[in-house]
């Protein structure tokens, strides 16, 4: 039962949110209930069902992975969900985005649970275009426009997707989703097949070069939305490549260096165009597609082999975790600068500090934990450039300082209300900062033999208090401080842009959109030639219209249409055919 309560309670809230009037509280009470089961599966570990009636026979449950990141999303979708209950109580159109919330939270609950490809297919595509009613929600110009990008790309991911899943069943001769990576470990297409899901996949996970959608549709949501999209919802992506990589069992060499690579050039290079950037919203959104370059690498390396699944999979798992709450809260801090004053902004810079501090890796915070699960399985592969990939994420630490660095900045310059006030969606944004204590706890997730792995047995305190561990951890995040202390203070290095960003958000498109235009052109002048052509001969409308206006076929089509209207000739006609149906059935 609590496995259909998963999917069932947020499809049953956007209904009931729906039709609650304008102004009327408890809308996030409400979002909050419909996520519990979800929460209660993260928690505990319940027993798996099938549901013969459902699609193609549905099966659900959970592995450590997934119950790591359906933790994740029911923590998620509840803050979001509470945060929206206030922060859009007075909007007129508050209904349609309940409504478009719910159905995206069953779609992202759905997929998590789903244990074979029918469902999960079905659920993914719910959330994927479920969100759109999330991104257009404004109606604003932009909204509009990046909602028209994330559908076009939300399509050409999902025909990939289909096909790879397509392949990836006929390989295995199974609908299980646990059968298909050892069924692609021994295909000769397998890495064909991955290749397709890769790019299906990567299109949600805004993998290089299919992420210049991101940086559009996340900051035209409203903030509850933006803190799902990119918290939860970005990760599901992430669950697909993990249901078709053969982690563990199989030496692809050219697809792991093809995942490494793009991951470290998602890392650093959506980090470096974050940072010229003038909306708070947007510097997010390409922080988040950093940090799932990270992740990236991580699944890169799983597939030169070395590296068990059971070791691998959770470890990333974590890492999302980390990585989704801790961005949750600030997108959702996005909202607090303005309608927050007096002391309760010491409280808000408090809680975005800890954010901005878990997601670069700080001492004492889940980052260190997750960044040195990343070091540990980068030192281990034996995948060709290993020292090179540790320098780089090093390197990665001093920029993910300097972008989020540069999101408080632009965050400080909004102008405060001059009263101390806090707005009631400030309470839910707290609860989030304070919600299982993950900023430290977080590695309780993970199963004892990874634990014990990487702690050497000495246990978790031990090396949360060892001094290399955070000495490691700090001088990459003191340097990116100093860095962007220095280029503040002092005029000759301040480049930092104020009112236009140096490169516009989904800065691929534009090169894109330009590229295309002489080919849009010549398409256009093509179709301007074939009219004009076609309007020079006698086409059918016009053979139609000079047969239509004669006297004799007037009458004739008289005749018939009171044939037609013959009680007998339809009902005669009616019993034939569906006798002859009946004939070529049997």
């Amino acid at each position: 039962m609590i496995w259909f309560l998963t999917i069932v309670l947020p499809l049953l809230a956007a209904i009931l949110n729906a039709f609650l009037p304008t102004g009327r509280r408890g809308s996030g009470l409400i979002f909050v209930i419909a996520t519990l089961p979800a929460l209660w599966l993260g928690l505990a570990e319940v027993s798996g069902v099938t549901a013969q009636w459902f699609l193609l026979e549905g099966h659900f449950s959970l592995d450590t992975p997934r119950r790591i990141l359906l933790l994740l999303t029911g923590i998620l979708w509840a803050a979001a969900g509470l945060f929206s209950g206030s922060y859009l109580k007075d909007d007129a159109r508050r209904g349609e985005f309940s409504f478009y919330f719910g159905a995206t939270m069953a779609g992202n609950f759905g997929l998590l649970i789903s244990a074979e490809v029918a469902s999960f297919y079905t659920f993914f595509a719910l959330m994927t275009f479920a969100s759109y009613g999330l991104v257009i929600y404004s109606r604003t110009p932009s909204a509009r426009r990046a909602a028209r990008i994330y559908l076009v790309m939300a399509i050409f991911g999902e025909l990939f997707l289909i096909t790879a899943l397509y392949l990836a069943v006929q390989s295995a001769g199974s609908m299980l989703l646990a059968d298909i990576p050892p069924a692609l470990a021994q295909a000769p297409n397998g890495p064909f097949i991955f290749l397709l899901g890769l790019i299906g996949f990567g299109v949600k996970v805004g993998a290089v070069p299919l992420y210049f959608w991101l940086p559009l549709a996340h900051p035209a949501a409203p903030a509850p939305a933006s803190a799902v999209l990119s918290g939860a919802m970005i990760k599901a992506g992430l669950v697909g490549w993990m249901h078709l990589a053969p982690v563990g069992l199989v030496e692809w060499p050219s697809l792991s260096l093809l995942m490494v690579s793009l991951g470290f050039t998602a890392t650093l290079g959506a980090a470096i165009i974050g940072m010229v950037q003038v909306d708070p919203k947007t510097n997010l959104a390409y922080s988040s597609i950093s940090q799932m370059g990270v992740m990236t690498v991580l699944l890169g390396i799983g597939l030169y082999g070395g590296i068990p699944a059971v070791m691998l999979l959770p470890a990333i798992a974590l890492y999302a975790f980390n990585h989704g709450t801790a961005k949750a809260l600030l997108f959702l801090g996005t909202a607090l600068p303005a309608k927050v004053g007096g002391s309760w902004r010491l409280l808000m810079w408090a809680g975005l500090g800890i954010g901005v501090l878990a997601i670069a890796g700080a001492p004492l915070t889940g980052g260190l934990w997750t960044k040195y699960l990343v070091k540990t399985f980068l030192g281990e592969t034996t995948l060709p450039g290993g020292q090179t990939f540790l320098l780089l994420l090093t390197l990665s630490a001093v920029t993910t300082t300097l972008l989020l660095s540069r999101f408080l900045h632009l965050l400080h310059r909004i102008k405060a209300p001059s009263k101390n006030v806090a707005p009631p969606f400030f309470l839910p944004w707290i609860l989030l900062l304070l919600a299982g204590g993950w900023w430290t706890m977080s590695p309780a997730l993970l199963p004892p033999e990874l634990m014990n792995y990487i702690t050497k047995g000495k246990g978790i305190m031990a090396f949360f208090w060892n001094r290399l561990t955070n000495w490691d951890a700090l001088w990459p995040i003191t340097l990116g401080v100093v860095l962007m202390v220095l280029s503040l203070r002092f005029a000759t290095f301040n480049w930092w842009p104020t009112k236009k960003p140096l490169l516009p958000p989904g800065d691929l498109l534009h090169i894109i959109l330009r590229a295309g235009d002489p080919v849009a052109k010549l398409l256009r002048k093509g179709i301007s030639l074939l009219d004009s052509a076609m309007k020079s001969l006698l086409s059918p409308e016009k053979i139609f219209y000079r047969l239509s206006d004669d006297k004799r076929t007037s009458k004739i089509s008289a005749s018939a249409e009171t044939l037609l209207r013959r009680w007998e000739f339809v009902g005669i006609g009616f019993f034939i055919f569906f006798l002859t149906l009946f004939i070529l059935l049997r």
